[in-house]
């Protein structure tokens, strides 16, 4: 019963994710994201499904992770970069 909600709910998280990384740009998104997509909406998600149970849903998971990864991602430019570092600093020297 767990698998027909699991499916589209890390759909709608992979999709959510990508869409926020895009809004942010921090994520490129080129025909060669498309195929990594298609790949796994279309021929790794059925073949979950047939394999079935937990194994299946592992399956899927770990490879929407892999999928999620594989997408061209930006680099922050420098500056930004400095930014997030002072930043983790900052907040490090107020917990402490």
């Amino acid at each position: 019963m767990e698998e027909l909600a699991f499916y589209p709910a890390l759909a709608l998280i992979y999709f959510f994710g990508v869409f926020q990384a895009n809004k942010d740009n921090r994520v490129d998104l080129p025909d060669s994201a498309s195929v990594n997509v298609f790949c796994l909406f279309v021929l790794i998600q059925p073949l979950c499904l047939i394999i079935g149970g937990y194994t299946g849903m592992a399956t899927y998971l770990i490879s929407a992770y892999v999928s999620y990864n594989a997408l061209p991602w930006k680099k922050p430019p420098a500056g930004q970069q400095e930014d997030t570092e002072k930043t983790k600093k900052k907040k490090k020297a107020k917990t402490n």
